[in-house]
């Protein structure tokens, strides 16, 4: 132990403290340290601070969130019957949107198990992953009655699977968004009218898959964040199916800014 040398103290003088505490503290200090200096730092070697170092979560973290059960999400359906043409069958839970790449947030579903809300306890870098697997019914439909074949120009989409950072809609990248049109054949009609039969949802062989990962270029605030993953649909597209699903979220300390 370090030898305490304190300043001579005048009987009847009041001790000023700074001269109490910094020989305590100075000589402490140098017992501590092993009276390394600046000038021999040099010669430790390594000094590098390993993960050993560092507590639990004190400069990274994350977490996920996932589901496999099936998500049905229905537009509003109108049935034709031969007896009354106007007769309309129960609405769906939404409209859908016509334009989907302009579509408002507001028109897009979160997808449960592809959305997460996590707290960052430091300002940080954020990466998201995913993984989804969907179908939809939709058809396939052109805007020319006639379209050569091959031709996919007037071919309307039926679903996006859109990504949301903090309630706001990522761009039109394709590390944002993924634009689904028919997911399923379509068998002509053996009555000769022309019509597509057999249209429904097939398999999960005949689905789509996401596996996508977005890194979030700026750090994130400290607090509480968003991520998930949406769906719209044109009007015209009577069902999607949302079959397994997962959201995963990793952060990573940011330095402070100056």
């Amino acid at each position: 132990m370090a030898k305490v040398t304190p300043p001579t103290f005048i009987d009847g003088t009041t001790v000023a403290g700074e001269d109490v505490f910094d020989s305590i503290y100075t000589l402490s200090t140098d017992a501590l340290n092993g009276k390394i200096e600046t000038v021999n730092l040099k010669d430790l070697g390594d000094r590098t601070v390993g993960h050993t170092f560092l507590q639990k979560k004190s400069s990274s973290g994350g977490g996920m969130t996932a589901g496999t059960a099936n998500l049905d999400y229905f537009t509003h359906q109108v049935i034709r019957h031969s007896s009354d043409s106007s007769q309309t069958s129960t609405s769906g839970v939404y409209r859908g949107a016509d334009n989907m790449g302009n579509a408002d947030a507001n028109d897009f579903i979160a997808i449960p198990g592809a959305s997460i809300q996590f707290y960052l306890p430091f300002r940080a870098y954020v990466l998201l992953t995913w993984q989804i697997t969907w179908t939809c019914d939709a058809k396939m439909g052109f805007t020319d009655s006639s379209p050569s074949v091959g031709d996919r120009t007037g071919r309307r989409d039926g679903c996006h699977v859109r990504l949301f950072i903090d309630n706001e809609k990522g761009g039109n990248l394709d590390c944002n968004v993924r634009r689904v049109r028919e997911t399923m054949f379509q068998v002509a009609d053996d009555s000769g009218t022309g019509q597509e039969a057999n249209v429904y949802l097939r398999d999960r062989y005949k689905g789509r898959y996401w596996s996508g990962h977005k890194w979030v270029g700026a750090p994130m605030s400290k607090g509480f964040h968003s991520a998930s993953l949406r769906v719209i649909q044109t009007p015209g597209t009577p069902q999607v199916r949302v079959r397994a699903r997962s959201m995963k979220y990793i952060y990573f300390k940011a330095q402070s800014p100056t």
